[in-house]
């Protein structure tokens, strides 16, 4: 999991700004799932926090997709 590619050396343009905001939502799609397949082999009380912290990621996701559709217009 390397994020070094995710900071910005300068401003963003109109349309880097969009490809990150979709690129962001899918990646932390793919994280929440992760987290979700990694809450199935531990303690519950863990797993439950995992499995809260995995919806709380696909919400943010979601709501990432959204900003997206508004910046598309």
């Amino acid at each position: 999991m390397n994020h070094d590619q995710h900071g910005t050396a300068g401003a963003l343009s109109p349309e880097e700004a969009l490809a990150l905001l979709r690129y962001m939502a899918e990646h932390n799609r793919h994280h929440a799932e992760e987290l979700r397949e990694t809450a199935a082999v531990l303690p519950e009380t863990a797993a439950k926090l995992a499995e809260e912290a995995a919806a709380l990621m696909r919400q943010a996701a979601e709501l990432i997709q959204r900003a997206a559709l508004e910046t598309e217009g």
